[in-house]
């Protein structure tokens, strides 16, 4: 399969899974460690929950967290082949992001902000354009039931690659996220991960984070739910996944490599 993982590295207090767990040195080098050594092709580290409810946190405060890793931890895996994603919408950070050697900047709002395409436009950073209606997610604001949700996320991402490529960035730059749980009813959410392969007519690299997220409730096990969507989208050939249990997917493919 080519299907690769991106690992999550929450650096927030209020993350929905894992809020505080990586708050210090110790704790996030050992985490990063283990998710390089489970076979992430990237980490995505993030200091500003999204979740349903969650505080807007500055720019200023959101570089006061991520500062003590690119200090502390990130030099240790530097040039280790691990790739560094920073989750953030804020143009400030992801400046000052991509200064410190970030690989890839992920921007939940889809690049909306004034200023995020100049910022990272003459790097030469990976892009990663999710489709949200709000930020962070909102259970109350989604798209209109009947609403056919893959041709919304295919207007939606040329519009965005078309903004883009304005400024002089290529397509072959960005990955596209459609954006489960921002947005989207648990139904929809299903619709668009039923109907990923849709999305392949955009000519650009897919991702998907459907980990541990609500719209999983219904099934019982999060986790177990979780590695079911991920085989059916590896089985689709989508690009990434953004997952939290790196080993256990990195065991999932190895096994539907072996039974290809």
């Amino acid at each position: 399969m080519n299907t690769r993982l991106v690992s999550i590295l929450n650096l927030t207090p209020d993350s929905f899974s894992d809020g505080g767990a990586h708050g210090d040195t110790a704790a996030a080098i050992a985490a990063l460690g283990a998710m390089a050594e489970a076979g992430a092709a990237a980490v995505d580290v993030g200091a500003e929950s999204t979740r349903p409810g969650a505080s807007p946190v500055s720019p200023d405060e959101e570089w006061m967290r991520l500062e003590p890793f690119f200090l502390n931890v990130w030099p240790r895996f530097r040039g280790t082949g691990l790739r560094l994603s920073v989750d953030t919408r804020h143009p400030p950070t992801a400046a000052r992001a991509l200064d410190c050697g970030a690989d890839w900047l992920n921007d939940v709002s889809g690049f909306a902000c004034d200023g995020m395409a100049e910022a990272v436009a003459k790097s030469d950073a990976t892009l990663v354009v999710m489709h949200s209606l709000t930020v962070p997610a909102d259970p109350a604001v989604t798209l209109p039931q009947g609403e056919d949700v893959i041709g919304v996320l295919l207007r939606f991402a040329r519009a965005r690659l078309h903004t883009l490529a304005g400024y002089g960035i290529d397509p072959s730059r960005v990955i596209f996220d459609p954006g489960i749980g921002f947005g989207k009813t648990a139904a929809q959410s299903l619709e668009i991960i039923r109907r990923m392969a849709e999305l392949k007519p955009l000519g650009v690299k897919l991702l998907v984070g459907h980990s541990r997220k609500s719209f999983l409730r219904q099934f019982g096990d999060r986790e177990a739910a979780t590695l079911t969507v991920s085989y059916f989208l590896a089985q689709a050939g989508i690009d990434y996944l953004r997952v939290h249990d790196v080993p256990a997917h990195a065991a999932m493919l190895r096994a539907q490599d072996a039974l290809a």
